[in-house]
């Protein structure tokens, strides 16, 4: 019973609004008195510091950008609550930037701080802006827009560039911590926020990037194509266009006896024929299907070949092959270790439907 009362009077204490207790409950604030948050960025700073950069609104409102450094993130936006007119609220960061710089020191900090702040989410998009910072890059497109905007209307299109993805927080800290290496999407640190392929990283550190057509072989791997046009000569000497609208992969162990000797990847390509005759006759529909494995077996054999050279399974890959065949997981998941596999990649690719009005 004396408990209940001690409860009863701390809560009438509450309620009262006495400054006294004020710190048991958080500070409320009226929405228009905030500036919602929705792109950060984070550089380097001197040796060990961080200088960040937020950025709020849209292509519809006045888009604010605000910086600030310290040596940790939760200092550095600490700070920035005294740059912007309103109160700053970052539970609404929908994207995260990394400069090329910070990467290569090191992203565990970065992440680490999505994760345990309150309001950050790890549903947060993750990029990492090639050759400049991530202040340059939100500054940039702020000019004519918004860096929010830009990056959203990146994700939306992946499917079709077929050498972009989305990515979150959450996605990269699960892989680095299953297999010791990841990928994120690249921009560049212009007003678009272009695409520019994937930066890879092992142990937390940004080693390498995949562009061009190991970045397409990556959306391969992971069947993100949804309108991707492969561009092939037909027989008789004229181009012929396919546009790529699905591809499912599968993963495969190689063995040498009871030894990992390497991994097969698998691909199968569903395309339409967009230019080009109507529907060909089934030697030029075989020869075309051909030329479209060939070409996409090639771009997932770039991919892999970044994740022997890296020495970084940055695809996944033990992890795709243990599903495949559980009873082997012990040997393929005991090791990160690519560089001494053997790394095959093939195609095949079945041309449904032509675009032309004859069939």
């Amino acid at each position: 019973m004396k408990k209940q009362v001690l409860l009863v009077l701390l809560l009438m204490l509450l309620l009262t609004g006495c400054r006294r207790y004020s710190g048991f409950l958080p500070y409320a604030r009226e929405i228009e008195d905030m500036e919602l948050i929705r792109t950060l960025g984070v550089d380097t700073a001197g040796d060990a510091g961080v200088a960040i950069t937020a950025s709020g609104g849209t292509s519809q409102e006045e888009t604010e950008v605000v910086a600030g450094e310290a040596g940790t993130i939760s200092a550095a936006v600490l700070e920035l609550q005294g740059e912007g007119s309103s109160y700053l609220y970052f539970g609404h960061v929908t994207q995260l930037l990394l400069g090329e710089g910070l990467a290569k020191r090191g992203v565990m900090p970065s992440l680490d701080y999505v994760l345990r702040d309150v309001e950050m989410r790890l549903e947060t998009a993750l990029y990492v802006v090639r050759n400049g910072t991530a202040g340059r890059a939100i500054e940039a497109a702020a000019a004519d827009g918004s860096a929010t905007d830009r990056l959203e209307a990146l994700a939306d299109d992946a499917g079709l560039t077929a050498n972009s993805m989305p990515r979150t927080v959450k996605d990269v800290l699960a892989e680095l911590d299953r297999q010791g290496a990841s990928f994120l999407p690249a921009v560049l640190a212009d007003g678009g926020l272009t695409a520019a392929g994937y930066g890879i990283l092992k142990d937390g550190v940004l080693v390498g990037w995949a562009e061009g057509d190991a970045a397409l072989g990556v959306n391969l791997i992971f069947g993100k194509v949804d309108a991707d046009v492969v561009e092939v000569q037909a027989p008789d000497g004229t181009a012929a266009a396919l546009r790529v609208v699905g591809a499912a992969t599968s993963v495969r162990p190689i063995w040498q006896g009871d030894t990992l000797a390497g991994l097969k990847v698998h691909c199968k390509v569903d395309a339409n024929l967009a230019e080009g005759s109507a529907m060909p006759d089934q030697a030029t529909l075989d020869a075309l299907e051909a030329e479209l494995a060939r070409v996409e077996a090639e771009r997932m054999a770039r991919a892999l070949e970044l994740s022997r050279v890296l020495d970084a399974d940055y695809l996944g890959l033990r992890q795709s092959a243990a599903f495949a065949v559980p009873w082997h997981k012990k040997a393929l998941l005991g090791s990160y270790s690519m560089k001494d596999l053997k790394l095959e990649a093939t195609a095949e690719a079945v041309i449904q439907r032509s675009y032309h009005a004859d069939g």
